[in-house]
């Protein structure tokens, strides 16, 4: 299977969900997918068999990319769209793998190339903005809206825990999935 997975985030580091989309990668490597990820500038190389990793331009004046939201992950997306309308015009992906507000370039990818694509959802993008930034409170249903269309226009959401998967029954997702996170401490 030809799969492009969208990574916004620094890749690889040792953290949370670069960890996580790392177990990914290594589970569909020695399935024999062939999978293209694109991420940020930042992180480390891997190397799995049938895995090529796409980056963003690395820009000057955006460094050290933290989790949650941010203007520069705002424009580190941009670039991404732009790699995914080039990989995507050159490729026939069989299904994308998107991560966080990369489900947003999923969604269009369905609307424009016909790509289902799975949701891997960690969090509440909407809860994460709002948190963020409390003032814009009263956004909350737009926000909510435009969530709830990446989520049922997926073909499976993969939630991080029963919390999560629950809390987003309201948007009537195709197919919901729990894949807990996993302690790499043993």
């Amino acid at each position: 299977m030809d799969i492009l997975l969208l990574a916004p985030h620094p890749f690889y580091q040792k953290r949370g969900t670069p960890i996580a989309v790392d177990l990914v990668l290594k589970v569909l490597s020695e399935r024999g997918d062939q999978v293209d990820v694109i991420t940020y500038h930042e992180g480390s190389n891997i190397d799995y068999k049938n895995v090529t990793i796409h980056r963003t331009p690395a820009l000057p004046f955006i460094r050290n990319i933290r989790p949650g939201f941010s203007c520069k992950k705002v424009i580190c997306d941009l670039f991404m769209f732009v790699e995914v309308i080039r990989l995507v015009s050159k490729k026939h992906y069989h299904l994308i793998h998107a991560g966080e507000e990369s489900v947003f370039i999923g969604l269009v990818m369905k609307i424009l190339f016909k790509i289902p694509y799975v949701y891997d959802m960690d969090s509440s993008l909407v809860q994460q903005i709002i948190d963020k930034y409390p003032q814009i409170n009263f956004l909350a249903s737009i926000l909510n809206f435009i969530e709830g269309i990446a989520v049922r226009n997926a073909k499976v959401v993969v939630a991080v825990c029963d919390a999560l998967a629950a809390d987003i029954q309201k948007y009537q997702p195709n197919k919901t999935v729990v894949i807990p996170d996993i302690s790499l401490l043993n």
